[in-house]
């Protein structure tokens, strides 16, 4: 990009990497100065960026961008369901998922799903809801649902109870309010005791896994050989493409600018209200802000990584990525490509993968 305003952002970058405060809190002012992010929609990108180099050194950008932000609060769980709802790529990414889930599914009696993340439970009612469609619901199913925040987690089993009844479906809920690495074993063994055909889904939840402060104990690699013993017929996880994760702060800036613009520019092409747009590009400011502007290593959580570097953990661990994705899968956006790839389904913009849809196996599917 070149651009006064990128030059600008690039010069405060160089600034803060070379440790000189003063001058980049002189640039990243003269930047701020430029911008009117009611005016031009691409203000704002810039103004999250500015924000997060300047959290990282305590400076007043990230003060005055919470002030804006307080124009738009919401939770960041709040602010997820709107983008859900709204931008293609996620609704488009659950779906697919859910068609990759419904396969494994057909022709079983009873299945139980380790869901990581689950959140609201707003895809996992989608996919009883696809299941009863496609005449393929199990008689019994049983959710294992791994989610930090217990509110979600009280949340979803309340709209998974009401869609079983309503579908007329056994469903057991298992909820556990603790993050993916932080399961022990006397989880996994009761997973290991539940019935059915076992399965395990992720959806924006595993780039979560954070970094362990000794560098012998690679947390996701650890999870992915526990979950490979656990051996689902299929895993299935939706994961954004980009790499934020043990890269430099360089490369973490470009490799995010570059991610979250062709997002901000999906998002202009959509038909919904300013407010809408402004309030989901506020739900990705606070992941630029721990991506960029978090200055200890073990404390950051946004930490995506590109889709080769799923497929190479879970060929790793195990795993067998899927094969034969090509199929007319569901689309939402015309702006948006939809491409089948060997153990994924990319999800495009201006050709560049933005969400990958992996799907594998830890044995063979059962005939």
């Amino acid at each position: 990009m070149n651009s006064p305003k990128f030059s600008l952002l690039s010069q405060g970058l160089e600034h803060v990497l070379a440790g000189r405060w003063e001058e980049a809190d002189r640039t990243l002012a003269s930047l701020r100065a430029r911008l009117d992010v009611d005016a031009h929609a691409e203000d704002m990108q810039y103004l999250i960026f500015a924000a997060a180099l300047s959290k990282r050194m305590g400076g007043e950008a990230a003060t005055e961008f919470n002030l804006y932000r307080r124009r738009f609060e919401q939770s960041q769980i709040g602010l997820f369901s709107l983008l859900a709802s709204k931008l293609p790529f996620v609704s488009m990414a659950s779906a697919i998922a859910n068609e990759m889930l419904t396969g494994f599914i057909r022709g079983q009696e009873a299945i139980t799903v380790l869901d990581i993340g689950i959140g609201r439970g707003l895809q996992e009612v989608a996919l009883l809801d696809r299941l009863a469609a496609a005449d393929a619901l199990p008689q019994r199913i049983h959710f294992f649902a791994v989610e930090p925040d217990q509110d979600s987690l009280n949340t979803a089993r309340e709209a998974l109870s009401a869609a079983a009844q309503r579908l007329g479906v056994v469903l057991g809920f298992h909820g556990v309010a603790c993050v993916a690495e932080d399961l022990g074993e006397e989880q996994w063994r009761l997973l290991e005791s539940l019935p059915g055909r076992r399965l395990a889904t992720a959806a924006f939840a595993l780039h979560h896994i954070a970094e362990r402060p000794s560098p012998e104990a690679d947390a996701r690699e650890g999870f992915f050989h526990r979950l490979a013993r656990w051996a689902p017929a299929g895993v299935v996880l939706c994961e954004p493409c980009s790499d934020h994760h043990r890269v430099s702060l360089e490369e973490r800036f470009q490799n995010s600018w570059r991610h979250f613009f062709f997002i901000f520019q999906l998002l202009e092409e959509l038909d919904i209200s300013r407010q809408e747009k402004n309030a989901i590009k506020l739900f990705f400011s606070r992941e630029v802000e721990d991506i960029v502007g978090t200055e200890e290593e073990t404390r950051r959580s946004e930490r995506h990584e590109h889709v080769s570097a799923w497929l190479n953990r879970l060929v790793r661990t195990g795993f067998q990525p899927a094969q034969g994705l090509e199929r007319a899968w569901p689309a939402a956006h015309p702006a948006i490509a939809v491409r089948p790839h060997a153990g994924y389904v990319g999800l495009e913009y201006r050709e560049e993968t933005i969400v990958a849809i992996l799907c594998a196996s830890a044995s063979p599917p059962a005939a």
